[in-house]
């Protein structure tokens, strides 16, 4: 996207800022989970979640400068149980993925939103419900 972000309306600013800290978030809880597959013996499931974070985190550097913000680093969370049943972490996230992309949709159809903020917020709903989808392929060829 050419230009700065005081270019860009502030509901694009919004919904853009949102996004970000939506895709950080489940960066940061992919990586845990894939992190709790890997150890628990699911590999399939581990890559798969390793690949969603990292699109994530590919993602939040493309949303970051658009907001004129720096990618923090984030520390792992560590309120969650280690002991937590991954089939609920993956519901959880599954929830999670299903609730991004229907926001980042919602988003994208903001009156008067620049067509290039439509554009990246519908590739950003797009890479949720695909990653969504993979990731229960994954998790149904680990059941069978």
């Amino acid at each position: 996207m050419n230009g700065s972000s005081e270019e860009l309306s502030s509901t694009a600013l919004r919904c853009l800022d949102g996004q970000l800290g939506e895709a950080l978030d489940l960066a940061v809880s992919c990586r845990l989970l894939s992190d709790r597959a890997r150890s628990g013996g699911d590999a399939l499931t581990a890559v798969t979640l390793h690949q969603l974070a990292s699109d994530l985190t590919d993602q939040a550097a493309i949303l970051a400068p658009l907001v004129r913000c720096e990618v923090p680093a984030r520390a792992r969370p560590s309120s969650e149980d280690s002991s937590s049943d991954s089939d609920t972490w993956l519901a959880a996230l599954d929830a999670r993925l299903g609730r991004a992309a229907l926001v980042a949709q919602t988003d994208a159809m903001s009156p008067d939103l620049e067509a290039t903020v439509v554009g990246l917020l519908s590739a950003l709903a797009a890479l949720y419900r695909t990653r969504r989808e993979l990731l229960l392929v994954s998790t149904l060829l680990d059941a069978a």
